[in-house]
């Protein structure tokens, strides 16, 4: 797919520009500390309380950080409330999809869109983003393993309060950044009443934002299809990239800049790849003792962290972070598996061609304002 193609052009270039400017001193090494010191105390908290997937509370750790408390407060409360609400749907909703495709595909429409369309059209995006998810996981957690959904979901609504409470704690040590975010020209309070879907002036208003959620929810609800053709038994991460992908600015779909989606699945596969590959590459050469391990996580979210923060492949860094945290960090015990890394990109890989042929049978209607992207 050409706009594909042109995605994955520019990133060797701009990986080794990013490479080049990092810095063992300064502002944005002090910054990229923050992170550090946060998923280091959200993976020993987890540890003590001996929790099944240590990743997610250093997931936690990672993404909530921010400038200071005062914007990684409600970040942090947001990415809480939304995974607890998410859970108990999903939790709502499983026991009548662990053994009927079809209602799971119709429930995971449903979240999705609900997730997808208020992460646009909300200023509390990020907690939608994590109701939408979590939903969605915990609902096919049914389908692999009925019998453990509720363990399933209380487990992941704990891995990510401790991963935020311990950002929150780090965060607390330094002085507040001033915050960068500009106010949303769209943001809202709620999508409207039910009703108002039929209404002509509302679709008018928000009919971008509605077709994008739509497509969105459909590679979502379609990937059941895909994990009874293949046999995948592991579903979570292939859903995610699905609808994590789509989570784009509400004024790129606005302006149609739909470039950014292809931007987005490419910069999601080459980071994981790349994260999972100096895990693997850390692993082979010197093995899975404490102090490597820490040594490389220390080293590998201080640089993800650089090229979060750098100008062009900013979405590469976050996924090169989170590829070698779920690879580097999986339970308790030391690494014996590396199959967690693969999983996770294969799942990225099946969700991103699920994004590509939904694009292709509907297609994106861009811009021309996206040649400038």
């Amino acid at each position: 797919m050409p706009f594909l193609i042109s995605a994955l052009r520019p990133i060797p270039r701009a990986l080794v520009r990013e490479l080049k400017s990092l810095q063992l001193s300064g502002p944005r090494a002090r910054e990229a500390a923050k992170p550090v010191l946060s998923v280091l105390v959200a993976v020993a908290a987890a540890t003590i309380l001996n929790l099944d997937d240590l990743s997610w509370a250093a997931f936690s750790g990672y993404m909530v950080m921010r400038g200071g408390v005062a914007e990684t407060f409600p970040r942090g409360l947001m990415r809480v409330a939304g995974t607890a609400g998410g859970a108990l749907l999903g939790l709502l909703l499983a026991p009548r999809t662990a053994d009927d495709p079809l209602l799971l595909m119709v429930f995971l429409f449903m979240v999705s869109w609900v997730g997808t369309f208020q992460s646009l059209a909300t200023k509390y995006s990020y907690a939608w983003l994590f109701f939408g998810l979590t939903a969605g996981m915990v609902t096919t957690e049914a389908l692999a393993s009925p019998d453990s959904v509720v363990h399933f979901a209380a487990t992941r609504v704990t891995e990510i309060t401790v991963g935020t409470s311990a950002c929150l704690v780090v965060a607390g040590l330094f002085s507040d950044e001033p915050s960068c975010r500009k106010p949303r020209a769209y943001d809202m309070l709620w999508c409207g009443r039910l009703r108002d879907l039929l209404n002509e002036d509302w679709l008018r208003e928000h009919g971008p934002l509605f077709e994008h959620s739509t497509r969105a929810a459909l590679a979502v609800a379609l990937l059941p299809l895909v994990w009874r053709w293949f046999s995948i038994e592991d579903f979570s991460q292939t859903a995610i990239t699905s609808y994590v992908v789509m989570i784009i600015p509400s004024a790129v779909v606005w302006e149609r800049r739909y470039v950014t989606i292809y931007e987005r699945m490419a910069h999601r596969t080459v980071g994981c790849l790349l994260g999972s590959a100096i895990a693997l590459i850390s692993i082979g050469l010197f093995g899975t003792g404490l102090p490597v391990t820490v040594l490389t996580l220390i080293a590998g979210v201080w640089v993800g962290y650089h090229v979060q923060t750098g100008r062009d492949i900013n979405y590469l860094g976050t996924q090169f972070t989170l590829g070698l945290l779920v690879t580097l960090v999986q339970g308790p015990a030391p690494i014996t598996d590396i199959a967690p890394g693969l999983e996770r990109l294969l799942g990225i890989a099946i969700g991103s061609a699920m994004l590509c042929l939904t694009s292709f049978v509907w297609p994106l209607k861009t811009s021309s304002i996206a040649d400038g992207n």
